[in-house]
This record gives C-alpha cells, structure tokens and sequence, in this order.
C-alpha cells in the first residue's frame, strides 16, 4: 500500500492514472480524500492510497500546467509498512522517547561515544545511545532534524553534517553538538550527509546507515550525500559510529575544513556548503 501526496500548494494539479500498455499484472485500488475522485491531486490537503496486489502496476502520472515553464511537481509516494504473520524485525529498536526538547533537560547522555538526539514526526525528541537507531523505519514516521553528541571526541577530528529539506534545500553544515532540521513544521528530510574532518580524520572510520520512507536503507560513507533512490523518499531513522581506524588512509573528503566555500556535485545536482 501507498500514500500518493501533492507536494505543496501553488503548484499544477496531478492526475494518477494506470499507465495504457504498460506491462504489469497487478490489481490496482485507490481511495482519495474529497474532491480527488481517486484521481487528481490539488494541493497540499489531497491524498490518494493506493493498493497493489497480484504482480507490478505502472502509474501514468500527469501535471496540468498552465503556461509552458511552470514549475513541475513532484509527487511524493509513501509506502505503508504492514505486518505480515511471521515476519520478524529486522532493524533494531529505537530507545527512549523524550517529549521535552534537548534543551529543556531530562536527557542523560553517556560519557563515551557518539548519542544521536532527534526529532521525530508525532514522537517529539528521542534519544539514541551509541550503537542505537534514532528513529524507526517501521513506522515511517519522518524523522525531521537530529544532533549528534560526541563527549569523548579526540583533538584533530570532528563530524559535520547536514540535510536536504523538501521545497527548502540544503541547510547550512554544523558539527557535533549542533542541532540540524526543523521541529514541528512536517518538514521532510530527503537527504544526508555525515563527514569526519580535521587532521586526523583520515586515521577515523566512518560506519552507519541512513532508512529512507520504502524501506530503502543507504550505508554511510564520509561526505556522500545519501537519498533514497528517486530523491523524494524521506528520512526515518539513522545510526552510526565512528571509529579509530589507522589503516583507513588519507581519502580525499569535499568537507575536510577550509576558509573557502566547497561545491561539490551527488546525483547530479550542486550542494555549495560553506565551513
């Protein structure tokens, strides 16, 4: 099952249909908010679910622009994870919700290693023990800004991060310590990128994953961009570690620190960050 959304208002409308001729025997079910007639999305408020079942369905979608060069929309698709008898978890649980912000106290953090402290879609702030998952895939809640919180952390190295808002672009890179995101305004991550840097970056590994709405799960790697494969899927969880690694080697990293602003290209499309 699917969620088919309008990405925002001001924007063409969107026609779902099944695509004529395509191969795929599937049956296809769709039931839409007010005034989608199953259909068409409008705005924002419009959602159609859609249930696929018995083979693949190809989806014919369609904007209604008005004038040549008005923006194209782009639909956003959720998938609705459902247990199923005998299936078993594969990913680890996220640990205690916290329902006041970071800020406000309450949140005890260990001496050693990295805790990841996020926000979470409905949840509000949780907080992830070295080792642990911030958020959780399962439930495809968005996981909508995180810190990352390293007491221990060596002379000569650091992490820096950053993300990729729906309709708002790149935020600016902070390192560790600092908040990266929004809360409370159902904005969605659709990419990330974590970075060691510093002199002795280069004696440190990197290791993790970042869970993307679909079920998607993309493994970390220092100053790669990470999305889910068609860039609209967003973030729900992510963990990840660093670790003294000697034998890693000098590689050359677009985020390694500098005076001057870098630019450098993922999937196609610039990201300028500035240190």
């Amino acid at each position: 099952m699917y969620i088919l959304r309008h990405p925002k208002q001001g924007m063409a409308p969107l026609s779902i249909a099944r695509a004529p001729g395509a191969p795929g025997d599937g049956t296809l079910e769709t039931l839409g908010t007010a005034g989608t007639h199953n259909a068409v999305l409008r705005d924002g408020s419009d959602c159609i679910v859609v249930h696929v079942s018995g083979g693949p369905v190809s989806l014919l979608v369609t904007a209604f622009l008005e004038q040549k060069g008005d923006p194209i929309p782009a639909l956003r698709v959720d998938q609705i994870g459902l247990d199923r008898p005998g299936a078993s978890a594969a990913v680890p649980s996220a640990r205690a919700i916290m329902h006041a912000p970071p800020a406000a106290g309450g949140i005890q953090i260990g001496a050693q290693g990295i805790t990841l402290i996020g926000h979470v879609e409905r949840d509000g702030d949780v907080i992830a023990a070295p080792g642990e998952l911030l958020g959780d895939p399962r439930s495809l809640l968005r996981l909508e800004g995180f810190q990352v919180v390293w007491p221990d952390r060596p002379d000569g190295v650091d992490l820096a991060y950053n993300i990729v808002v729906e309709g708002g672009g790149a935020l600016p890179m902070v390192k560790s310590g600092k908040f990266c995101g929004t809360r409370g305004e159902a904005r969605r991550i659709i990419a990330v990128t974590f970075a060691l840097i510093g002199p002795r970056a280069s004696q440190w590994r990197l290791d993790g994953t970042a869970y993307f709405s679909g079920g998607y799960q993309v493994p970390l790697q220092s100053a790669v961009p990470l999305s889910g494969p068609s860039g609209l899927e967003h973030l729900t969880a992510v963990t990840l570690s660093a670790t003294l690694d000697e034998q890693v080697g000098a590689q050359r990293n677009p985020w390694q620190e500098s005076a001057s602003t870098k630019v450098f290209k993922s999937n196609g499309t610039a990201q300028q960050l500035a240190s």
